[in-house]
């Protein structure tokens, strides 16, 4: 897995402490670089191609760096302008730490969570503009069907997305307590992931919220940091995302997406969100996002499932894994 490679650039003493400071927090996916001395700054850039430099004010010249490197500036004071890459250096190296990724995911063209998926490791995403019933069999069914070729994880993201009701299981853990998980001690993730995932025969999955609010509170660090430690300490070679909900962690999840299913009901209501969403892609910060949608529309009708049994088989067994297989197949040879 590539790194993000932030160098602290200076030859204070606090620069020397920060940078101790940060590596002691740095999480896996970042990798600390220091230079002490401006002089041997060309050779170092051309040497460590860093995403992004920590230095202090005035330092060093924007005409210098390459065109992919987020500067940021270390300020004594906090009444500093905000729309300049400024960060007050007397605070916990934590808080430091945390405006560092902020800075880093408002200006480089990358997103944290894309730079820290492999090619080993495929996503697909499941959205549906404006909802609809079969965004959670569908995506399921997907997950199954896929399950039988290699070790795939369902991850949630739903605001009640019905799956509890769907497999008849007991919450044990969701996708709020492995996000806890993470950030408390991220060294115990497998333990932490045990304890939040349900299995079946062909894939594993991990509901998502009872409190619908943790969907927003999700952030950047907190999905980069999940996709390096599945890639790292698990076998799953693809991840499915139902992201039932078009919030900053979804939005950030399809990007990263090899495809993204967008579920569209084939009326006058389902063309008017699909226009609305269109519209919406167009704007450049979406630009990414865009060009990984596909957008379906299920043919079979709700009655095609009986309530009370067994939901995943009759998933498996009848016309709906036929018309999920060719489906998806189809729209994504188009």
């Amino acid at each position: 897995m590539g790194k993000i490679k932030l160098a602290v650039i200076g030859t204070t003493n606090y620069l020397g402490r920060l940078a101790e400071c940060l590596q002691k927090n740095a999480p896996e996916y970042l990798q600390i670089l220091t230079c002490k001395g401006y002089q041997e700054l060309p050779g170092f850039l051309a040497r460590m191609q860093p995403d992004m430099i920590l230095c202090d004010e005035g330092t060093i010249q924007n005409e210098n760096l390459a065109e992919h490197i987020v500067q940021i500036y270390l300020a004594d004071h906090k009444d500093v302008e905000k729309e300049k890459k400024y960060i007050f250096r007397y605070q916990r190296g934590s808080e430091i730490l945390r405006q560092i990724f902020q800075i880093y995911e408002q200006n480089s063209k990358k997103s944290l969570v894309c730079r820290c998926k492999t090619a080993e490791m495929e996503m697909t995403a499941f959205y549906a503009p404006g909802g609809h019933d079969f965004l959670l069999p569908f995506s399921v069914c997907y997950a199954s069907l896929c399950g039988e070729k290699e070790k795939v994880l369902y991850l949630d993201l739903s605001e009640f997305s019905g799956m509890r009701m769907f497999f008849s299981q007991k919450d044990k853990g969701n996708f709020s307590d492995l996000i806890f998980g993470i950030r408390q001690k991220k060294e115990r993730f497998l333990i932490c992931l045990q304890g939040v995932l349900h299995h079946t025969e062909q894939f594993d999955y991990v509901f998502s919220p009872e409190n619908p609010e943790d969907l927003y509170e999700i952030q950047e660090e907190d999905l980069a940091c999940l996709l390096s430690l599945l890639q790292e300490q698990t076998e799953y070679k693809k991840i499915i995302w139902n992201c039932g909900t078009l919030n900053q962690a979804a939005v950030r999840v399809m990007e990263c997406c090899g495809k993204v299913f967008c579920l569209v009901r084939d009326n006058v209501y389902g063309k008017y969100r699909k226009q609305e969403f269109e519209k919406f892609l167009q704007k450049e910060l979406y630009l990414r996002l865009r060009k990984k949608v596909l957008y379906i529309s299920p043919q079979i009708g709700s009655g095609a499932f009986v309530q009370g049994t067994d939901m995943l088989t009759q998933l498996r067994s009848g016309e709906f894994a036929k018309h999920v297989k060719k489906i998806t197949e189809e729209t994504t040879n188009e």
